[in-house]
């Protein structure tokens, strides 16, 4: 099967490197501490009071939880020096004159910064197996999860490659990455549930109340949704309910996935087409034309 060229040789390198074996570790490490601290928050009054399956549900939330926080914060950093380190490398026009097209480029630069973040996606599976001991989480709920990530992880790394493509310089790429990806995950919710409590006080018959559709620009709205969908309107959701009724996230996890795809294809072609050489090369050509026309004009006038 042939692989992208720069996929293998980028994993090739990312694999042999001990950084990436202690990304694993501490990644997993923290998750665990996380899980064993949840745990024996919601299990202590187990023996008093027997097992509550509810307490498990609780902990498969804030591991989910703890999990997000921690991509929001890996795939930025990983992905939005993609291009911007082969260029202060001065290695990115020996690139661009081989075979593969800009495309390629991309493509095989985001899938070898992904697929970093997704082996830590599927390592981190079986800490969700602790819920199996006492019930109330099945596989199914772990797999859709664990899918729901691996499509924001592609959403993110494609907003981190396509500002690598356009920014020279990786500090200001990845700050700018950074700030791109907070605003999406928790700017954007901000703003719908502002513009959705002006409308209600505008509104007299508060049922048709809906968060704005901007909102599901946000995965975090898809992610609220799919937890949603799978255990109900519990308590800790209670925040994202107030105001707006219990089925505004009916919905929201199938949304959220279908427009962070798309979103992800414009910003993979995006940042090819800015990549492209030859459309520099157009852009400059039609600026000389567009200025020897005016001299042409001028010279006539005179």
């Amino acid at each position: 099967m042939r692989i992208n060229p720069v996929l293998k040789n980028e994993t090739k390198l990312a694999v042999r490197s001990f950084k990436f074996t202690l990304m694993i570790f501490f990644y997993v490490a923290v998750l665990s501490a996380g899980a064993l601290f949840i745990f024996n928050v919601n299990i202590e009054e187990a023996y008093f009071r027997g097992i509550n399956l509810e307490s498990t549900v609780y902990f498969y939330i804030g591991m989910a939880v703890i999990q997000a926080i921690l991509l929001m914060f890996i795939v930025p950093s990983l992905t939005s020096t993609a291009i911007c380190a082969e260029r202060e490398k001065q290695t990115l026009e020996v690139l661009l004159s081989t075979k593969m097209s800009t495309l390629s480029i991309i493509i095989g630069k985001l899938l070898a910064s992904i697929s970093r973040v997704i082996i830590l996606i599927i390592c981190t599976m079986p800490i969700y197996s602790i819920t199996f001991l006492i019930g109330g989480v099945d596989l199914g709920n772990i797999i859709e999860l664990s899918l729901f990530f691996i499509v924001t992880t592609i959403f993110v790394g494609s907003i981190g490659v396509f500002i690598s493509t356009c920014i020279k310089t990786s500090k200001a790429a990845t700050a700018i990455a950074y700030g791109v990806v907070l605003f999406i995950f928790v700017g954007i919710v901000i703003l719908g549930y502002i513009s959705m409590f002006l409308t209600a006080n505008g509104s007299t018959n508060a049922q048709n109340i809906r968060l704005p559709i901007f909102s599901y620009l946000s995965p975090t709205i898809g992610f609220v949704g799919l937890l949603i969908n799978q255990f109900g309107n519990l308590d800790a959701f209670e925040f994202f309910r107030m105001g707006a009724g219990s089925d505004i996230f009916e919905k929201g996890a199938i949304i959220s996935i279908i427009i962070q795809i798309i979103l992800s294809i414009m910003l993979i072609l995006g940042a090819a087409y800015k990549l492209n050489p030859l459309n520099k090369g157009i852009r400059f050509k039609r600026k000389n034309n567009k200025y020897s026309s005016s001299q042409a004009v001028g010279y006539e006038n005179k």
